[in-house]
Protein backbone atom coordinates (compact mmCIF):
# COMPACT_ATOMS: atom_id res chain seq x y z
CA UNK A 1 0.00 0.00 0.00
CA UNK A 2 3.33 2.39 0.69
CA UNK A 3 4.48 1.61 -2.81
CA UNK A 4 5.50 4.72 -4.27
CA UNK A 5 4.28 4.80 -8.84
CA UNK A 6 5.79 6.98 -10.79
CA UNK A 7 3.35 6.25 -14.03
CA UNK A 8 -0.04 4.55 -14.58
CA UNK A 9 1.86 1.22 -16.23
CA UNK A 10 3.85 0.73 -13.23
CA UNK A 11 0.29 1.10 -11.30
CA UNK A 12 -1.57 -0.70 -13.36
CA UNK A 13 1.05 -3.29 -13.30
CA UNK A 14 0.82 -3.08 -9.24
CA UNK A 15 -2.82 -3.37 -9.22
CA UNK A 16 -2.91 -6.50 -11.66
CA UNK A 17 -0.37 -8.37 -8.91
CA UNK A 18 -2.72 -7.14 -6.24
CA UNK A 19 -5.64 -8.46 -7.90
CA UNK A 20 -4.23 -12.05 -8.57
CA UNK A 21 -2.88 -12.26 -5.20
CA UNK A 22 -6.81 -11.84 -4.09
CA UNK A 23 -8.55 -13.82 -6.74
CA UNK A 24 -5.50 -16.63 -5.94
CA UNK A 25 -6.87 -16.45 -2.14
CA UNK A 26 -10.14 -16.49 -2.62
CA UNK A 27 -11.29 -18.32 -5.56
CA UNK A 28 -10.84 -22.17 -5.70
CA UNK A 29 -13.07 -23.00 -8.33
CA UNK A 30 -11.01 -23.99 -11.17
CA UNK A 31 -13.55 -22.68 -14.09
CA UNK A 32 -13.95 -19.40 -12.65
CA UNK A 33 -10.49 -19.12 -12.24
CA UNK A 34 -10.18 -19.86 -15.98
CA UNK A 35 -12.62 -17.37 -16.83
CA UNK A 36 -10.63 -14.85 -15.07
CA UNK A 37 -7.24 -15.73 -16.23
CA UNK A 38 -6.06 -13.27 -18.73
CA UNK A 39 -7.62 -10.22 -18.09
CA UNK A 40 -6.55 -6.81 -18.25
CA UNK A 41 -7.65 -5.76 -14.85
CA UNK A 42 -9.07 -2.48 -16.17
CA UNK A 43 -11.78 -1.64 -14.06
CA UNK A 44 -10.01 -3.14 -11.04
CA UNK A 45 -7.35 -0.71 -11.92
CA UNK A 46 -10.11 2.23 -12.00
CA UNK A 47 -11.55 1.36 -8.80
CA UNK A 48 -8.43 1.53 -6.98
CA UNK A 49 -6.76 4.60 -8.49
CA UNK A 50 -10.10 5.95 -7.43
CA UNK A 51 -9.56 4.73 -3.74
CA UNK A 52 -6.22 6.24 -3.62
CA UNK A 53 -6.93 9.43 -5.34
CA UNK A 54 -9.60 10.27 -2.72
CA UNK A 55 -7.12 9.48 -0.20
CA UNK A 56 -7.98 6.10 1.02
CA UNK A 57 -6.64 4.70 4.09
CA UNK A 58 -4.81 1.55 4.56
CA UNK A 59 -7.50 0.56 6.87
CA UNK A 60 -10.12 0.33 4.27
CA UNK A 61 -7.36 -0.96 1.62
CA UNK A 62 -8.93 -4.77 1.25
CA UNK A 63 -12.44 -3.37 1.11
CA UNK A 64 -11.48 -1.41 -1.62
CA UNK A 65 -9.40 -4.63 -3.19
CA UNK A 66 -12.18 -7.05 -2.34
CA UNK A 67 -14.97 -4.27 -4.21
CA UNK A 68 -12.12 -4.78 -7.48
CA UNK A 69 -12.54 -8.11 -7.26
CA UNK A 70 -16.25 -8.14 -7.55
CA UNK A 71 -15.64 -5.59 -10.42
CA UNK A 72 -13.87 -7.91 -11.96
CA UNK A 73 -15.76 -11.07 -11.65
CA UNK A 74 -18.54 -9.46 -13.08
CA UNK A 75 -16.86 -8.15 -16.38
CA UNK A 76 -15.73 -11.40 -16.52
CA UNK A 77 -19.24 -13.22 -16.38
CA UNK A 78 -20.54 -10.75 -18.92
CA UNK A 79 -17.59 -11.63 -21.38
CA UNK A 80 -18.67 -15.62 -20.60
CA UNK A 81 -22.10 -14.41 -22.06
CA UNK A 82 -21.35 -12.57 -24.31
CA UNK A 83 -19.15 -15.28 -26.04
CA UNK A 84 -21.83 -17.35 -26.08
CA UNK A 85 -24.39 -15.12 -27.57
CA UNK A 86 -22.22 -14.02 -30.27
CA UNK A 87 -20.54 -17.57 -30.93
CA UNK A 88 -17.20 -16.55 -30.26
CA UNK A 89 -14.85 -19.50 -30.33
CA UNK A 90 -12.05 -17.58 -28.45
CA UNK A 91 -11.40 -15.31 -25.58
CA UNK A 92 -8.02 -13.38 -24.68
CA UNK A 93 -6.63 -16.11 -26.81
CA UNK A 94 -7.86 -19.43 -26.08
CA UNK A 95 -10.89 -21.14 -26.05
CA UNK A 96 -13.82 -19.21 -24.66
CA UNK A 97 -15.30 -20.91 -21.56
CA UNK A 98 -18.06 -21.91 -23.34
CA UNK A 99 -15.96 -24.26 -25.64
CA UNK A 100 -14.28 -25.83 -22.63
CA UNK A 101 -17.21 -26.63 -20.89
CA UNK A 102 -20.63 -26.49 -22.77
CA UNK A 103 -22.94 -23.33 -23.10
CA UNK A 104 -25.36 -24.77 -20.27
CA UNK A 105 -22.17 -25.05 -17.36
CA UNK A 106 -20.74 -21.76 -19.10
CA UNK A 107 -24.20 -19.98 -18.58
CA UNK A 108 -24.61 -20.91 -14.85
CA UNK A 109 -20.81 -20.41 -14.05
CA UNK A 110 -21.31 -17.03 -15.19
CA UNK A 111 -24.40 -16.73 -12.84
CA UNK A 112 -22.33 -17.60 -10.31
CA UNK A 113 -19.36 -15.69 -10.54
CA UNK A 114 -22.06 -12.55 -11.10
CA UNK A 115 -23.49 -13.90 -7.55
CA UNK A 116 -20.78 -13.72 -5.84
CA UNK A 117 -19.98 -10.58 -7.01
CA UNK A 118 -23.21 -9.02 -5.55
CA UNK A 119 -22.57 -10.62 -2.11
CA UNK A 120 -19.47 -9.44 -1.93
CA UNK A 121 -21.03 -5.50 -2.70
CA UNK A 122 -23.98 -6.81 -0.19
CA UNK A 123 -20.71 -7.51 2.42
CA UNK A 124 -20.16 -3.81 2.35
CA UNK A 125 -23.56 -2.59 2.46
CA UNK A 126 -26.77 -1.85 0.63
CA UNK A 127 -25.15 1.33 -0.83
CA UNK A 128 -22.22 -0.78 -2.30
CA UNK A 129 -25.33 -3.58 -3.44
CA UNK A 130 -27.37 -0.98 -4.50
CA UNK A 131 -24.50 0.41 -7.08
CA UNK A 132 -23.69 -3.11 -7.81
CA UNK A 133 -27.29 -3.80 -9.23
CA UNK A 134 -27.80 -0.57 -11.32
CA UNK A 135 -24.70 -0.65 -12.84
CA UNK A 136 -25.10 -4.40 -14.00
CA UNK A 137 -28.88 -3.59 -14.94
CA UNK A 138 -27.65 -0.82 -17.39
CA UNK A 139 -24.89 -3.15 -18.63
CA UNK A 140 -27.79 -5.73 -19.65
CA UNK A 141 -29.98 -3.30 -21.53
CA UNK A 142 -26.61 -1.84 -23.02
CA UNK A 143 -26.20 -5.61 -24.37
CA UNK A 144 -29.45 -6.03 -25.19
CA UNK A 145 -29.82 -2.96 -27.56
CA UNK A 146 -25.95 -3.75 -28.88
CA UNK A 147 -26.95 -7.46 -29.74
CA UNK A 148 -30.10 -6.14 -31.81
CA UNK A 149 -28.02 -4.66 -35.04
CA UNK A 150 -30.82 -5.09 -36.93
CA UNK A 151 -32.85 -2.75 -35.53
CA UNK A 152 -30.69 -0.20 -36.77
CA UNK A 153 -30.84 -1.24 -40.49
CA UNK A 154 -34.21 -0.81 -40.02
CA UNK A 155 -34.48 2.56 -38.43
CA UNK A 156 -32.57 3.85 -41.55
CA UNK A 157 -34.97 2.38 -43.69
CA UNK A 158 -37.46 4.46 -42.03
CA UNK A 159 -35.63 7.08 -42.19
CA UNK A 160 -34.19 7.48 -38.66
CA UNK A 161 -31.99 10.91 -38.45
CA UNK A 162 -28.23 10.25 -38.89
CA UNK A 163 -28.26 12.39 -35.27
CA UNK A 164 -30.31 10.28 -33.68
CA UNK A 165 -28.78 6.99 -34.71
CA UNK A 166 -25.47 8.59 -33.43
CA UNK A 167 -27.13 9.46 -29.91
CA UNK A 168 -28.34 5.81 -29.94
CA UNK A 169 -25.23 4.29 -30.62
CA UNK A 170 -23.58 6.66 -27.55
CA UNK A 171 -26.29 5.19 -25.04
CA UNK A 172 -25.44 1.98 -26.18
CA UNK A 173 -21.65 2.35 -25.05
CA UNK A 174 -23.02 4.36 -22.05
CA UNK A 175 -24.42 1.52 -20.52
CA UNK A 176 -22.94 -1.43 -21.87
CA UNK A 177 -19.02 -0.28 -20.98
CA UNK A 178 -19.05 3.21 -19.37
CA UNK A 179 -21.44 2.46 -16.73
CA UNK A 180 -18.83 -0.11 -15.09
CA UNK A 181 -16.52 2.43 -15.18
CA UNK A 182 -18.04 4.62 -14.10
CA UNK A 183 -19.02 2.18 -10.96
CA UNK A 184 -15.49 1.65 -10.36
CA UNK A 185 -14.37 4.48 -9.79
CA UNK A 186 -17.48 5.81 -7.81
CA UNK A 187 -16.71 2.41 -5.99
CA UNK A 188 -13.33 3.34 -5.12
CA UNK A 189 -14.09 6.79 -3.61
CA UNK A 190 -16.78 5.48 -1.80
CA UNK A 191 -14.57 2.85 -0.36
CA UNK A 192 -12.05 5.77 0.52
CA UNK A 193 -15.36 7.58 2.49
CA UNK A 194 -14.89 10.38 0.49
CA UNK A 195 -17.58 13.01 0.06
CA UNK A 196 -20.70 13.13 -1.92
CA UNK A 197 -19.53 15.81 -3.92
CA UNK A 198 -16.32 14.00 -4.56
CA UNK A 199 -17.69 10.42 -5.28
CA UNK A 200 -19.81 11.56 -8.05
CA UNK A 201 -17.03 13.57 -9.31
CA UNK A 202 -15.07 10.32 -9.44
CA UNK A 203 -18.06 8.37 -11.13
CA UNK A 204 -18.42 11.04 -13.99
CA UNK A 205 -14.47 10.66 -14.55
CA UNK A 206 -15.01 6.58 -15.12
CA UNK A 207 -17.63 7.23 -17.32
CA UNK A 208 -15.60 9.35 -19.71
CA UNK A 209 -12.71 7.24 -19.76
CA UNK A 210 -15.47 4.27 -20.23
CA UNK A 211 -16.77 6.03 -23.11
CA UNK A 212 -13.17 6.69 -24.63
CA UNK A 213 -12.01 3.03 -24.33
CA UNK A 214 -14.91 1.75 -25.73
CA UNK A 215 -15.10 4.12 -28.46
CA UNK A 216 -11.27 2.98 -29.09
CA UNK A 217 -12.05 -1.05 -29.10
CA UNK A 218 -15.21 -0.27 -31.75
CA UNK A 219 -12.62 1.22 -34.36
CA UNK A 220 -10.37 -1.42 -33.40
CA UNK A 221 -12.58 -3.86 -34.06
CA UNK A 222 -13.81 -1.71 -37.66
CA UNK A 223 -10.08 -2.12 -38.66
CA UNK A 224 -10.10 -5.83 -38.09
CA UNK A 225 -13.12 -5.98 -40.12
CA UNK A 226 -15.71 -6.76 -37.46
CA UNK A 227 -19.01 -5.34 -38.15
CA UNK A 228 -20.60 -4.32 -34.54
CA UNK A 229 -22.51 -1.23 -33.29
CA UNK A 230 -19.50 0.98 -34.53
CA UNK A 231 -20.39 0.77 -38.24
CA UNK A 232 -22.88 3.51 -37.48
CA UNK A 233 -20.81 6.20 -36.28
CA UNK A 234 -18.27 5.94 -39.52
CA UNK A 235 -21.07 5.48 -42.32
CA UNK A 236 -22.93 8.58 -40.89
CA UNK A 237 -19.69 10.97 -40.30
CA UNK A 238 -18.52 9.91 -43.96
CA UNK A 239 -21.40 9.59 -46.16
CA UNK A 240 -23.59 11.67 -44.13
CA UNK A 241 -26.82 9.61 -44.81
CA UNK A 242 -27.93 6.11 -46.11
CA UNK A 243 -29.26 6.05 -49.35
CA UNK A 244 -30.74 2.61 -50.66
CA UNK A 245 -27.78 1.29 -52.57
CA UNK A 246 -25.38 2.10 -49.75
CA UNK A 247 -28.25 0.30 -47.38
CA UNK A 248 -28.16 -2.31 -49.60
CA UNK A 249 -24.36 -2.95 -49.69
CA UNK A 250 -24.51 -2.77 -45.81
CA UNK A 251 -27.26 -5.94 -45.87
CA UNK A 252 -24.84 -7.79 -48.43
CA UNK A 253 -22.16 -6.99 -45.99
CA UNK A 254 -19.89 -4.79 -48.34
CA UNK A 255 -19.93 -2.06 -47.00
CA UNK A 256 -17.90 -1.76 -44.13
CA UNK A 257 -14.34 -2.82 -46.02
CA UNK A 258 -16.03 -0.25 -49.00
CA UNK A 259 -16.15 2.40 -46.91
CA UNK A 260 -12.81 1.48 -44.58
CA UNK A 261 -10.53 0.86 -48.44
CA UNK A 262 -11.73 4.30 -49.57
CA UNK A 263 -12.08 6.31 -46.52
CA UNK A 264 -9.51 5.00 -44.37
CA UNK A 265 -7.56 8.79 -42.96
CA UNK A 266 -10.40 10.08 -42.60
CA UNK A 267 -12.14 7.12 -40.43
CA UNK A 268 -9.15 7.30 -38.38
CA UNK A 269 -9.90 11.04 -37.71
CA UNK A 270 -13.50 10.58 -37.27
CA UNK A 271 -12.75 7.97 -34.47
CA UNK A 272 -9.71 10.18 -32.77
CA UNK A 273 -11.82 12.75 -32.99
CA UNK A 274 -14.40 11.42 -30.94
CA UNK A 275 -12.09 9.67 -27.96
CA UNK A 276 -9.86 12.73 -27.87
CA UNK A 277 -13.04 14.94 -26.54
CA UNK A 278 -13.90 11.98 -23.96
CA UNK A 279 -10.03 11.69 -23.01
CA UNK A 280 -9.74 15.62 -22.64
CA UNK A 281 -12.79 15.26 -20.48
CA UNK A 282 -11.38 13.14 -18.27
CA UNK A 283 -8.12 15.13 -17.89
CA UNK A 284 -10.61 18.13 -16.66
CA UNK A 285 -12.42 16.18 -14.49
CA UNK A 286 -9.33 14.66 -12.92
CA UNK A 287 -7.68 18.27 -12.57
CA UNK A 288 -10.55 19.80 -10.51
CA UNK A 289 -9.88 21.07 -7.19
CA UNK A 290 -12.42 18.59 -5.43
CA UNK A 291 -9.50 15.98 -6.10
CA UNK A 292 -6.71 16.19 -3.89
CA UNK A 293 -3.27 16.86 -5.23
CA UNK A 294 -1.17 13.63 -4.59
CA UNK A 295 0.50 11.55 -7.06
CA UNK A 296 -2.64 9.20 -8.18
CA UNK A 297 -4.42 12.88 -9.24
CA UNK A 298 -1.33 12.74 -11.51
CA UNK A 299 -2.18 8.99 -12.76
CA UNK A 300 -5.74 9.82 -13.08
CA UNK A 301 -4.68 12.58 -15.77
CA UNK A 302 -2.25 9.90 -17.60
CA UNK A 303 -4.73 6.43 -17.13
CA UNK A 304 -6.96 8.09 -20.09
CA UNK A 305 -4.58 8.23 -22.91
CA UNK A 306 -2.77 4.80 -21.62
CA UNK A 307 -5.93 2.92 -21.86
CA UNK A 308 -6.65 3.85 -25.25
CA UNK A 309 -3.61 3.69 -26.84
CA UNK A 310 -3.06 0.53 -25.44
CA UNK A 311 -6.06 -0.74 -26.81
CA UNK A 312 -5.00 0.31 -30.56
CA UNK A 313 -1.46 -0.09 -30.68
CA UNK A 314 -2.62 -3.50 -32.73
CA UNK A 315 -3.48 -1.05 -35.45
CA UNK A 316 -1.10 1.32 -35.61
CA UNK A 317 -3.15 4.15 -34.15
CA UNK A 318 -2.39 6.58 -31.33
CA UNK A 319 -3.74 9.68 -29.91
Amino acid sequence: MQLRQTTFPEFFKWVQEEVKREIDRRIKDENIRYALEGGKRLRPAMLLLSFKACNGSNENYYKALESAVGVELAHSASLIHDDIMDNDMIRRGRPALHVKVGIGPAILIGHKMISMAFQISLNHGMRDAQIFLDAWNDTLIGQLKDIDFTAHLEKIMRGESPEKLIREYFKIIEMKTASLFATACRAGAIEAEADEELIETMQEYGREVGIAYQLADDFVDLMEGKTEEGIILPIIKIYGSVDEELLKKLQEGNLLSEAIKKHIEGLKEIYKEEIRKHIERAKEIASLNIIPDSEYKELLKEAPHYIVNAMMENIGVTI
